[in-house]
C-alpha cells in the first residue's frame, strides 16, 4: 500500500483506478465504515491528532486491515457516496521543509497461511506425522520399548 500527502496536507491512500491515479482521503472517507465501528474507530483514533506519518506507521499492525478494506472498496466501487477521492494528475505535491515526505510505500510480509489460499499447507502440517527427532538411525519403537507390570510392583510395595 502506498500512502501519499495530498494537496491539503492530509494523508491519502493511493489507488489506481481505470480513470487514473487517485488518493483516497482517509479522514473524509470514514463514512464507508458506517457498519464497521471497529475500523472507523481505529482510523478515527489515529487521525484525530493530526495527519502525521508516524502515527500511521506506529499503529500499522491495527490499521493495515481497515486501510486494505478502504482500498478494496475504492477499487470495486469508486462511485461510493462516502468515498472521497482526489485525482493525482498533477503529480505529488511539493514537500515542505517541516515534513519533506510526500509518499510512503508499505510492504507487508504475508504470513504463511496468506500465501496459501487453498489451505493445503496448513492441512499438511495438521495431518502429517511429526518428524522423528533424536532417534538413532535404524532403531524402531519395538527395540527400545520396555513393558513394566505395575500390578506386581504395587503388591510388593504394600507388604514392605
Amino acid at each position: 500500500m502506498k500512502l501519499v500527502r495530498m494537496a491539503d496536507g492530509k494523508i491519502g491512500l493511493l489507488v489506481l483506478l481505470p480513470k487514473g491515479a487517485y488518493a483516497i482521503d482517509i479522514a473524509s472517507s470514514l463514512g464507508v465504515f458506517s457498519h464497521d465501528p471497529l475500523s472507523n474507530g481505529l482510523l478515527n483514533g489515529v487521525l484525530k491528532d493530526g495527519h502525521h506519518w508516524s502515527l500511521l506507521v506506529n499503529h500499522w499492525a491495527h490499521l493495515r486491515s481497515p486501510l486494505k478494506r478502504l482500498q478494496n472498496i475504492a477499487l470495486r466501487s469508486p462511485d461510493h457516496p462516502s468515498l472521497v477521492l482526489q485525482p493525482l494528475t498533477s503529480g505529488p505535491p511539493a514537500a515542505s521543509v517541516g515534513d519533506p515526505i510526500i509518499a510512503i510505500e508499505i510492504t507487508d510480509i504475508e504470513t504463511f497461511e496468506e500465501q496459501d489460499p487453498t489451505g493445503r499447507r496448513a492441512m499438511e502440517r495438521q495431518f502429517m506425522p511429526p518428524p522423528e527427532s533424536n532417534s538413532p538411525r535404524g532403531s524402531t519403537a519395538t527395540e527400545t520399548a520396555q513393558v513394566i507390570d505395575f500390578s506386581s510392583i504395587r503388591g510388593d510395595s504394600s507388604r514392605r
